[in-house]
């Protein structure tokens, strides 16, 4: 994911309700609270106590209020500053309720050391993995990420009914595949490219898990996993847990 930014509001008079566009996620910090633009592929950080004065004036806020009382003027600012980014909008077309995402952070991880059933098992995937691999690199590098996001979205929610619960043994299984052929893949591990090649992969032999992304507000750290049920596919319970998840796919 690109550079965080930390927003600083500018002077305004916007009037409210403001609505929370859908292509946003939010994850309130001890400090900040941490945007998701999947839009323009960027995260940024927002002091806490003003973008809870906002609160109460955006959409489906924790906190609703009928008798809320007026926004703060820096809220007022800063809300201007969110509505030219396109964070928010004073229209609720394309909008959802501004609430973080309740997503469980798994409770088991695959060993990676796992021992893999056979070498005739990794070669008779191999094509698949290259083919995904390749597919997820070159959308990393000339497609812009809401589209690689509303495309896996679009594909899990076609075969949603077909594929039924997450075959947990059969995701496994396949994910040591992908471990393994990994090594002879030529690009750097990164999170980001490892998990959407990893959720192509599995996605062909019909298997579709969560692509889940978490942050660090204090300070400021992104990362993602693909989870299915309970399991971290692909990372560890200790290094997982220490992130707030801020959007699954």
């Amino acid at each position: 994911m690109s550079r965080v930014v930390h927003l600083c509001p500018a002077d305004s008079s916007v009037p409210g309700p403001f609505f929370l566009q859908s292509h946003v996620y939010i994850c309130r910090g001890k400090r900040h609270w941490v945007i998701l633009d999947v839009n323009r592929d960027k995260y940024l950080c927002v002091d806490r106590g003003q973008f809870e004065a906002l609160g109460p004036s955006l959409k489906g806020w924790e906190a609703d209020s009928p008798d809320a009382a007026p926004i703060p003027e820096e809220a007022v600012a800063l809300a201007s500053g969110l509505v030219d980014l396109g964070i928010l909008s004073d229209r609720a077309t394309h909008a959802k309720d501004a609430r973080p995402i309740s997503y469980p952070l798994p409770t088991e991880a695959i060993d990676p050391d796992s021992p893999v059933h056979s070498r005739r098992s990794s070669g008779a995937h191999a094509a698949s993995f290259f083919a995904t691999s390749g597919r997820a690199s070159r959308e990393l590098r000339r497609q812009r990420f809401q589209l690689t996001v509303e495309a896996v979205q679009a594909r899990k929610s076609r075969n949603a009914s077909r594929a039924g619960p997450a075959d947990i043994e059969r995701a496994r299984s396949l994910m040591l595949v992908f471990e393994r052929l990994r090594l002879f893949y030529p690009r750097p591990y990164l999170c980001l490219f490892d998990s959407l090649a990893l959720i192509h992969f599995l996605a062909r032999f019909d298997v579709y898990p969560d692509w889940v992304f978490g942050v660090n507000a204090d300070p400021f750290e992104a990362h993602c996993w693909v989870q299915a049920g309970s399991v971290v596919l692909n990372d560890t319970l200790g290094r997982v847990s220490s992130f707030t998840p801020i959007m699954s796919v």
